[in-house]
């Protein structure tokens, strides 16, 4: 599974409306293995938001918190 569907899928299956950057960073890292530059996997929430019609805007820059809002799952629907 590539790095970006990670990131759509994890986004896809959050019940938080709000997380911080380093709490995805972390959650990424449990299902890869793997340790990406944070403004990757930022990139790769901003491109989600775009194309899910969701949210993702940034809500408190000091500390990184990020509201998400979910409209429809893609997760399964992108393919690199």
């Amino acid at each position: 599974m590539t790095l970006k569907a990670v990131v759509f899928e994890t986004l896809d299956n959050l019940t938080e409306p709000k997380v911080s950057g380093w709490r995805l960073f972390d959650l990424v890292y449990l299902r890869t293995g793997r340790r990406p530059y944070p403004s990757t996997i930022l990139g790769y929430a901003r491109e989600w938001a775009d194309i899910s019609g969701g949210t993702f805007e940034c809500v408190d820059p000091q500390n990184s918190v990020y509201k998400i809002e979910v409209c429809a799952k893609i997760a399964g629907a992108i393919r690199d």
